[in-house]
């Protein structure tokens, strides 16, 4: 199936559902951007989101199509002509799961996420750190501050009396 197809029939999925792009992106655990990408034939959906469509599609045409894509999606992982993927049982190919070289590539691809995204954690849990100290020290300064106002206010009262005798 080509990518314009593909778009299709997200597109004709998502209105027989009678969802929103978001809706949709909800329930397929994606963002809005993404179905927006899909209908616009800018990308495609992964196996696991076509196989979590498919799941939500009543039986009809859209489901088939949607199928069609599954094993398109297959055949592409499997390295095998679409039409030769019926499902997962006999695609084993020296001793690797099919798909396993791009399941390895997204899986070190995620790691390096959880690694940025460490790093990012790191990087803001101490500038938190370096505005609670920054913001206790401007507090122990207000604190001074106004006890010296205090303190330079009650001088002239107790000069006052004496001034006067």
């Amino acid at each position: 199936m080509a990518t314009l197809e593909v778009s299709r029939v997200v597109r004709r999925v998502r209105q027989r559902l009678g969802l929103s792009q978001e809706g949709l992106a909800r329930r397929l655990n994606a963002t809005k951007g993404a179905v927006q990408h899909w209908e616009r034939g800018r990308n495609q959906p992964d196996l696991a989101r076509l196989f979590l469509l498919r799941g939500l599609c009543p039986p009809g045409v859209e489901r088939k199509e949607v199928e069609r894509l599954i094993r398109q999606a297959q055949s592409k992982v499997a390295g095998m002509p679409s039409g030769q993927v019926r499902g997962t049982e006999g695609a084993h190919r020296g001793g690797l799961e099919p798909g396993s070289e791009m399941l390895a590539r997204e899986n070190a691809r995620l790691r390096q996420q959880v690694a940025r995204l460490e790093s990012a954690n790191q990087r803001r849990a101490e500038q938190l750190r370096i505005l609670e100290d920054l913001a206790a020290h401007l507090q122990r300064q207000v604190a001074e501050l106004k006890a010296e106002k205090i303190g330079s206010e009650e001088v002239p009262k107790t000069l006052s009396p004496a001034a006067a005798g």
